[in-house]
């Protein structure tokens, strides 16, 4: 394990409405904010989205789409940077009309319903992404 430890600057607080897309308008408040890195919190509820799950076997996400209203239980990740960029990676689990749950890795398409209330909480300094070779995907430098 690898850790290091960082401060808390900035807090900022987002609605979203009706038709948004999830990754998108968070991207947009990261770039309007200037944010490098952080913890993003959302709820709320959407209407359509799509998860996706880490196959270690052949190193390749599945993704699935669903066009279903359900209840966003749980929504949160990161915000790290990679080669000047901001990479957003999120993780969600949504409830569904018969109190099952089901979730997974956030991609797009992932609509709002209703409403998104998005929280980041700033890290300082930044944190770094870099390609893990075993796996070939982005993941932490500390």
């Amino acid at each position: 394990m690898k850790s290091k430890e960082f401060k808390i600057g900035r807090v900022i607080v987002a609605k979203l409405t009706g038709g948004e897309d999830i990754l998108d308008s968070v991207m947009k408040l990261v770039k309007e904010h200037k944010v490098k890195s952080g913890l993003v919190n959302v709820i709320g509820a959407c209407k359509k989205f799509t998860i996706g799950y880490f196959n270690i076997d052949t190193k390749e996400y599945q993704f699935k789409t669903f066009d279903t209203p359900v209840e966003m239980t749980t929504c949160m990740g990161s915000i790290a940077q990679k080669d000047g960029e901001p990479i957003i990676h999120l993780h969600i689990t949504l409830g569904n009309a018969d109190y099952s749950i089901i979730g997974g890795h956030l991609s797009q398409p992932s609509i709002i319903s209703v409403t998104g209330e998005v929280l980041i909480y700033e890290f300082k300094p930044a944190i770094e992404r870099v390609n893990d070779p075993e796996w070939d995907l982005s993941l932490l430098d500390l």
